[in-house]
């Protein structure tokens, strides 16, 4: 049996993937800060006759993604999914789009960024040597031009860094003719926890993390070669990236 390992699998939009790739025959490691929370989710997804098993991941803590790394001994797909938007504040959404750009501190660029950037690159290098040869990397990722509603610096900053990395690892797998894959996914707009907004929100823009994590899995399981893509929710491929004028 195939096995994909869901970054914050305890949840939202990774719950949703994991219980797709779950449904399509794969073994789920649940990957989770939270052993309560991560234990439920592997009892959800047991219910629905999956097969699922909780692993301790904290991007904060290198400890856990070493132990980790030490764990698995195959690995068939890897979504890097967890993340956060900005550094915590009491009383504040965890993604506040309100707040203005020079309100950012270095502090919470730096909490976000050894979040997102740095504790998912020290993930994927603890796991690249049990990687199957035909093995994907899935980064979540977002869109990085700021527009009128969406610039959350400490967080686009983060993921431009994160497709930055997906971008060159592909380069590196396709040097050296490996059929690996490393690819990212922008989901869109999805109600979670982290941002308030309700499914069907913004006339309908806003999607429900059933619907994204439907939609990720089915992007994730193409037959086609995704390496070095960014991908929309839609299929769409983003082209913009510098690295890729060369093309």
């Amino acid at each position: 049996m195939k096995k994909a390992l869901v970054t914050e699998a305890n949840k939202g939009i990774g719950f949703e993937i994991a219980r797709n790739l779950g449904k399509r025959g794969y073994d789920i490691l649940v990957g989770a800060r939270d052993e309560a929370r991560g234990q439920k989710a592997v009892e959800k997804l047991a219910a629905e006759g999956i097969s699922a098993t909780f692993i301790k991941i904290d991007l904060n803590n290198f400890d856990s993604l070493h132990t980790a790394g030490k764990m698995i001994d195959s690995l068939d797909m890897l979504v890097n999914n967890a993340g956060i938007p900005d550094s915590p504040k009491p009383g504040r959404a965890a993604l506040d789009l309100t707040k203005h750009t020079f309100d950012y501190t270095t502090d919470d660029l730096r909490t976000t960024m050894e979040t997102n950037f740095l504790g998912t690159h020290e993930l994927i290098k603890n796991l690249l040597s049990v990687l199957t040869d035909n093995a994907k990397i899935i980064n979540i990722t977002v869109p990085i031009s700021p527009t009128d509603f969406w610039h959350p610096l400490a967080y686009i900053t983060s993921k431009a860094a994160l497709n930055v990395m997906t971008l060159t690892y592909a380069y590196e797998f396709e040097k050296m003719g490996s059929h690996r894959q490393i690819f990212g996914i922008m989901p869109g707009a999805v109600a979670t926890d982290l941002n308030g907004m309700e499914a069907g929100a913004h006339g309908g823009f806003v999607k429900s993390p059933e619907s994204a994590g439907q939609m990720s899995t089915d992007i994730i399981l193409s037959d086609k070669n995704q390496n070095g893509q960014i991908i929309q929710y839609n299929g769409k491929i983003v082209t913009d990236y510098e690295v890729q004028l060369r093309n």
